[in-house]
């Protein structure tokens, strides 16, 4: 019985998307599956459904921390274009320092621009990805890493959805 208690309790503090499949993978992550990509997620940890425009949040239950997805249909913006688009909307969240733009590719080879939001302090505490898709959509990677001590695992966990991150071949 305190097993059933708790796996409700377990699925009741936990939100879930509702446009969007979940699927526990066993090793602490959940894959993510929309309409138009999929990653994947600490599992147990609170995932948004999709605003109306492109962006979805997903953070464990009272952490201050937080993993981004966003997406944008195709476009033809040059990179220094999505950069600067980018940060007008990062900056009026929250100010900050921000790195120069890297450019490089994923392990697809797909091409994608990289850069981070420095606090006060000096730490790099959001970072972002860019990933741009064959037929020019983009999908946005963010994490806002909580505090210093929580780097690692966050930046474990930005890394996960980095290398899980795939496109859904949209209909013709």
């Amino acid at each position: 019985m305190n097993l059933l208690v708790t796996l409700l309790a377990t699925s009741l503090l936990s939100q879930l998307p509702q446009d969007a499949k979940v699927l526990d993978l066993g090793d602490g992550y959940s894959r993510v599956v929309t309409a138009t990509y999929s990653v994947e997620l600490p599992t147990g940890w609170d995932i948004s459904s999709e605003t109306r425009w492109g962006q979805r949040k997903a953070h464990p239950n009272g952490s201050n921390g937080e993993l981004g997805i966003m997406t944008a249909p195709p476009g033809q913006q040059s990179w220094d274009e999505l950069y600067h688009t980018s940060l007008f909307f990062i900056l009026r969240e929250k100010k900050g320092k921000p790195t120069p733009y890297r450019l490089g590719k994923t392990s697809d080879g797909l091409e994608t621009a990289s850069f981070e939001v420095v606090d006060r302090q000096g730490f790099a505490a959001r970072r972002y990805i860019l990933i741009r898709n064959v037929d020019g959509r983009l999908l946005a990677l963010s994490v806002h890493v909580p505090n210093r001590e929580a780097d690692k695992q966050w930046s474990a966990h930005f890394e996960r959805l980095l290398r899980t991150a795939r496109f859904i071949k949209q209909p013709l």
